[in-house]
C-alpha cells in the first residue's frame, strides 16, 4: 500500500516537472521561431535521461539520503502514459474541431488529387524501404503510414508572411493537408485492425464502413447539435463543456470497442461538434484543458518513451542513424513527388506543383500520434520500436526546420 501511494505521488511530481520543463523549453524554441512542440519533446528526453540515471537508486545530498523509487515498470509511468493517451485524444479532437466540411467541399479536385498523391507515394516508398533494409513488408507499411501525415502549421505561418495563403495554391495546400490526414488515419486504423486472415480484413473493412456510416448520419441529421442544445438547459457551470467532453470520450471508446483506433473517434467527434453553431462556446475551454495540461504531457511522453522498455537489448547506433536518415529523405521527396504529381494531374503548372509538394513536407503532431498509436498497440516492439520513435522525432524536427527555407526560395519570384 505504501509503495502504491509513493508511486501515485511520483506521478504528481513527474507531471509537475514535465509541465514546467515543457513550457520553459517550448517558450525558448518559440523565441527562435521554431515549433514549441520540439521543446516539449526535448523536455521528455531530458526527464527520461534523469530518471534513467536515478531510477531505484539512493543519492546523498546535503547529508540527506534520497531514495528514488521510480522504475520503468512502476505505476508512475503507467499513469503518466494514460494522461499522454488522453492528450492524443484532445489533440485529435481539436484538429477535427477546426475543420470546416463546407470548405473541404469547395476545395474540389485539386486538394483531393494532392492528398492522394501525398499519401500513396510516401506509403509506397515506406514499403520499399522496409524491403531494402530487410525490415519486412509489415514494418515497411508502418514506416509508410507515419510518412503520410502532414502538419501545415509551419507552412501556414510562412505562407502568411509571403502573403500567398489566400491564393489558389494556399487553399489547395490547406485542403490537401486536411484530406491526407483523414486518409492517413483511415489507413492506420485499417492496418491496426488487421490480424492477417482474409476474414479479418473483410471484418475490419465492414466495421470501418459501419462506423463511418454512423458518422455521416450524425453529420447530416445534426444529432449532436440537438444533444448539445439540450445540455444548454442544464443550468450548471460549464455543463455544455461537460457534455462535449463526454461525447469525445464516449465516441473514442466506441471506436476502440469496435477494434478501430480511439484517435479516429476523437477526430471525428471534433468534426461533428465543430459543425455545430454553438461549438465556439467550448472551443477555447477545450484548448485550455488540452494545451494547458494533456497535450504537453503527450509530447513529453514521446521524448520520455525513448528511455523506456528498451529491455536488455541495446539499440544499434549505426542502424538507427541509417534508418532515421532514410526516413527523413523519403519523407521529404515522398511529399514533393507525390503531392507534386497530384497537383500536376489536377492541372497546375510544374512550378506550382513543386511549390505545393514542398509546402506539404512538414510532419509534426499526427506523425507522432500515429507512431505512438502503433507502438502502444504492440504492432511493433523491441529495438525497432525504439528506432522508429527516434526516427519519427528526428523527422518532425528536420522537416519543420527546412520547410520555411524551401517555401521562401520557391515563392521568391511569385
Amino acid at each position: 500500500m505504501i509503495r502504491t501511494e509513493t508511486e501515485i505521488f511520483n506521478v504528481l511530481l513527474l507531471v509537475g516537472i514535465a509541465l514546467i520543463l515543457a513550457r520553459v523549453l517550448g517558450y525558448l524554441f518559440s523565441k527562435i521561431k521554431q515549433p514549441a512542440v520540439i521543446g516539449e519533446i526535448i523536455a521528455g528526453l531530458v526527464i527520461g535521461s534523469i530518471l534513467f540515471y536515478i531510477s531505484d537508486k539512493s543519492l546523498i545530498l546535503l547529508n540527506f539520503n534520497l531514495n528514488f523509487s521510480f522504475s520503468a515498470e512502476g505505476l508512475e509511468y503507467k499513469y503518466f502514459n494514460m494522461l499522454a493517451e488522453i492528450g492524443i485524444l484532445f489533440l485529435l479532437f481539436i484538429s477535427g474541431l477546426q475543420i470546416s466540411v463546407s470548405k473541404i467541399k469547395k476545395m474540389g479536385k485539386n486538394s483531393t488529387s494532392v492528398a492522394i498523391g501525398g499519401v500513396f507515394i510516401p506509403l509506397i516508398l515506406g514499403i520499399i524501404t522496409g524491403l531494402v533494409l530487410n525490415l519486412g513488408i509489415t514494418n515497411g507499411i508502418i514506416i509508410g503510414l507515419i510518412l503520410t501525415a502532414t502538419s501545415v502549421g509551419v507552412t501556414v505561418r510562412t505562407l502568411m508572411d509571403l502573403n500567398v495563403l489566400d491564393t489558389d495554391i494556399g487553399a489547395t495546400i490547406l485542403g490537401g493537408a486536411v484530406i491526407d490526414d483523414i486518409l492517413g488515419i483511415i489507413l492506420l486504423t485499417f492496418a491496426l485492425g488487421i490480424q492477417g486472415s482474409l476474414i479479418n480484413v473483410v471484418w475490419v473493412g465492414a466495421k470501418i464502413g459501419i462506423f463511418f456510416l454512423i458518422f455521416i448520419i450524425l453529420l447530416i441529421f445534426k444529432i449532436l447539435e440537438r444533444i448539445l442544445d439540450i445540455s444548454e438547459k442544464i443550468h450548471l457551470p460549464k455543463a455544455f463543456l461537460s457534455i462535449s467532453l463526454s461525447i469525445i470520450l464516449i465516441y473514442s471508446f466506441i471506436a476502440n470497442w469496435v477494434e478501430l483506433s480511439g484517435i479516429i473517434g476523437a477526430f471525428l467527434s471534433g468534426i461533428l461538434i465543430g459543425q455545430c453553431i454553438k461549438s465556439k462556446k467550448i472551443e477555447e475551454d477545450i484548448k485550455t484543458i488540452g494545451y494547458g495540461f494533456f497535450v504537453p504531457i503527450f509530447f513529453v511522453w514521446i521524448g520520455l518513451s525513448i528511455w523506456l522498455n528498451t529491455g536488455t537489448e541495446s539499440i544499434p547506433l549505426i542502424e538507427t542513424i541509417v534508418l532515421a536518415l532514410v526516413i527523413i529523405f523519403i519523407g521529404i521527396i515522398g511529399k514533393i513527388i507525390g503531392c507534386g504529381i497530384g497537383a500536376r494531374i489536377s492541372g497546375m503548372t510544374t512550378l506550382e506543383s513543386i511549390q505545393i509538394g514542398a509546402a506539404m513536407i512538414p510532419r509534426m503532431e499526427l506523425a507522432l500520434i500515429m507512431m505512438a498509436a502503433i507502438a502502444s498497440s504492440g504492432f511493433v516492439s523491441g529495438v525497432f520500436a525504439q528506432q522508429l520513435i527516434i526516427s519519427t522525432i528526428l523527422l518532425t524536427i528536420v522537416t519543420t526546420i527546412i520547410t520555411p527555407f524551401f517555401i521562401k526560395a520557391l515563392f521568391k519570384n511569385t
